[in-house]
């Protein structure tokens, strides 16, 4: 029993973790990486924020808003793919491959098709006063190529179910340690090569950008529980520092972005003490980790109608909104899931 326990809490962390997991964890390992996607999802909720206030006129200044966008976007979404690539390992040498299936299709594209759905619906409601007005016409039904920010579930679950079939292919001849040898030279090989041969793709561009970040993910979890010395962490933070203000004058590249995430996780893990009774802000971020995938689901929605709602009322101030929408996109989906709940349909929900 204590096994299975074990599983469950480690197989909660290959993607968002998921709200309707224990909240007790075994160990500083799993706080860390919970605090690590507590962060990660401040930032997905404040990117959506500022990019709705500059769709929405809120924000005028073009050149600020390319600089804070790159600078997010350089790093918070390859973060989640690195994280879920930690401890994945550990799950499908444990899991056959039918039942982690199945459970990759219940945590992730279910919520992909179902949110894809109730996405669409909101923007149909909002009418003119959406960023992007829809008419009903516009309707995917079969929700590909992927909707909005939902495309993360469908890269993630394509990644996982490729990577499910090269683990199978070569755990026979290779033990876990060389596993993620070749897993680490992949992701570099990866980081190094796509944009030469990189083609495009509505369907399946995502995927293989964040392929690599994945991977990367994998090859660095056999060193995952332990904590960084502080002379690695002032160093990963300088090179963070460096390269996100590099990243605020140009686009970050593959490779660029896969260093930027492996400083970050290097100073997040520092950052969590493991303690079972954290400081208020560790215990904070924790929350919003545990709380990851329902947040990521649903906070445009709550940001966006709260948005809407402020305009019609004659407020306009950026910070204003962006403190609104940042709030109310954290607090919002939380509330959804304790109101689920309780009335039994937070499966039903993705949650």
């Amino acid at each position: 029993m204590r096994r299975d326990r074990q599983l469950v809490l480690i197989s909660s962390h290959i993607g968002m973790r998921e709200a309707g997991d224990s909240g007790a964890q075994s160990t500083g390992r799993l706080h860390a990486i919970d605090t690590a996607k507590g962060i990660g999802i401040l930032f997905v909720v404040f990117g959506h924020a500022w990019r709705g206030a500059f769709h929405a006129g809120i924000l005028r200044d073009e050149a600020l808003f390319r600089a804070v966008d790159n600078m997010i976007y350089a790093w918070h979404m390859p973060l989640f793919f690195f994280l879920s690539g930690l401890l994945f390992l550990e799950v499908v040498e444990r899991i056959e491959a039918a039942p982690f299936l199945a459970s990759r299709v219940r945590r992730l594209l279910w919520p992909f098709v179902l949110w894809t759905w109730l996405f669409f619906g909101m923007k149909l409601l909002a009418g003119g006063a959406a960023n992007h007005p829809v008419t009903l016409a516009d309707f995917p039904l079969i929700p590909l190529p992927p909707y909005e920010h939902l495309w993360f579930l469908w890269a993630l679950f394509l990644s996982q179910v490729l990577v499910l079939g090269l683990f199978r292919a070569l755990r026979p001849v290779l033990d876990v340690a060389r596993l993620r040898v070749v897993f680490g030279v992949l992701a570099v090989a990866l980081t190094l090569l796509i944009p030469f041969f990189y083609v495009p793709s509505p369907t399946f561009g995502a995927t293989v950008e964040h392929f690599p970040y994945f991977v990367a993910g994998i090859a660095l979890g056999g060193i995952a529980n332990r904590k960084p010395p502080a002379w690695l962490v002032v160093m990963a933070g300088a090179v963070f520092g460096l390269l996100i203000w590099n990243a605020s004058q140009i686009w970050a590249s593959l490779l660029v972005s896969l260093v930027l995430t492996v400083s970050a996780c290097i100073v997040f893990a520092r950052l969590d003490p493991g303690a079972e009774r954290p400081s208020a802000p560790i215990a904070f971020l924790r929350l919003l980790g545990l709380y990851s995938l329902p947040i990521f689901l649903a906070h445009t929605i709550f940001s966006a109608a709260f948005r809407i709602g402020l305009l019609k009322v004659g407020v306009d101030g950026l910070n204003v909104h962006l403190l609104v929408a940042t709030i109310v996109g954290l607090a919002g989906p939380i509330a959804l899931v304790w109101g689920s709940r309780r009335l039994g349909v937070a499966k039903l929900l993705g949650f």
